[in-house]
Order: C-alpha cells, then structure tokens, then sequence
C-alpha cells in the first residue's frame, strides 16, 4: 500500500482489495437477470439506455 496515495475512502479501498468490489458484482447479477428474463417475462421496465424512452408499449 502507498502511503502517499490519497483516497476518500482508503478502508473502502481496502476492503475491496482483500475481498472484491461485491457492489459491483450484484449490479453486474442483476443487470444479467434482467437482461435473461426480458424475453421470457415483461415487467414493463427498460432494458438498456436506448429503451428508456418513456414508451410503454
């Protein structure tokens, strides 16, 4: 660890060091399972930035 580096949030850091970044692993999940079940099941949500239009239909 450098200890001239500066951080906001330097024990955030480091607990993502040791045992990974698990925020961004369920968003990841989530976005799968949502991106797997668009075609199967409509929730009338928006897949991607190009689909949040606004159109429901």
């Amino acid at each position: 660890m450098d200890a001239t580096a500066t951080s906001a949030a330097p024990i955030y850091d480091l607990l993502i060091a040791e045992r990974g970044d698990v925020v961004a692993d369920a968003a990841r999940v989530a976005e799968q399972a949502l991106l797997d079940t668009a075609g199967t099941l409509d929730f009338g949500l928006p897949v991607s930035d190009e689909d949040a239009d606004g159109d429901t239909d």
